[in-house]
């Protein structure tokens, strides 16, 4: 029998480390290291260094609970559910409110085709209470929009008084778009709110939070 050449048993040690030697290659390897100190030594060294990658102990992860959980925007439903009520009362409200430029281009002081387009947005924002009211984890998605919309509405009605186009109490029709967006923010987990307190609990957090 030919001697086996070193270069081969050491490639046999190397797939009995990765679980790929078959059993004559282990037996060929076990007979060869009986007889040669290098490739013993070298079996040794290749151990020590499987087992140091192998059960390298795991470095240490901050934990990011605080974190994910800031984040995110789980649905408040109020003390007793009364949230959803309450924005799906405001959404029939609206619309009722909006029908009558939406489907006769009818609201005081416009053309109907202004009317008409002031009663589609009307509807849109009613029904997008409606579906918050309804699917309330989808709320937090709907709040930049309707915080806009209630924004710019609200700098055209301080406009309209300011110039004499309209009267105070002419614009409490639009009392049920801000109370809208208010029950649209609570179900939403009140964004902002909640960070703000939360910040004032645990000012470190800002400075230890990977995420930040």
């Amino acid at each position: 029998m030919q001697p086996i050449d070193c270069e081969t048993i050491r490639e046999a040690l190397s797939a009995r480390a990765d679980g790929e030697a078959t059993s004559d290659d282990n037996a060929l390897a076990d007979a060869h290291l009986a007889d040669c100190l290098g490739c013993r030594t070298f079996a040794a060294d290749m151990e020590r260094l499987d087992r140091m990658v192998r059960i390298r102990p795991a470095e240490p992860v901050p934990s990011l609970v605080a974190s994910v959980t800031a984040r995110a925007r789980p649905a408040r439903l109020g003390r007793g559910g009364w949230l959803r009520p309450a924005l799906a009362w405001v959404a029939v409200v609206m619309l009722v409110q909006s029908l009558p430029a939406l489907l006769f281009g009818e609201a005081a002081g416009t053309s109907p085709h202004l009317a008409r387009h002031l009663g589609a947005f009307g509807a849109a924002l009613a029904i997008g209470f409606a579906y918050a009211a309804w699917k309330p984890h989808r709320a937090f998605g709907l709040l930049p929009f309707t915080a806009a919309l209630v924004a710019t509405t609200s700098v055209s009605i301080v406009a309209d008084i300011l110039t004499g186009s309209r009267t105070p109490l002419a614009e409490l029709i639009h009392v049920t778009e801000l109370a809208g967006l208010a029950l649209l923010w609570m179900v939403s987990g009140s964004p902002g709110w909640r960070g703000r307190r939360a910040s004032r609990r645990t000012p470190q957090l800002s400075r230890l939070d990977p995420l930040q």
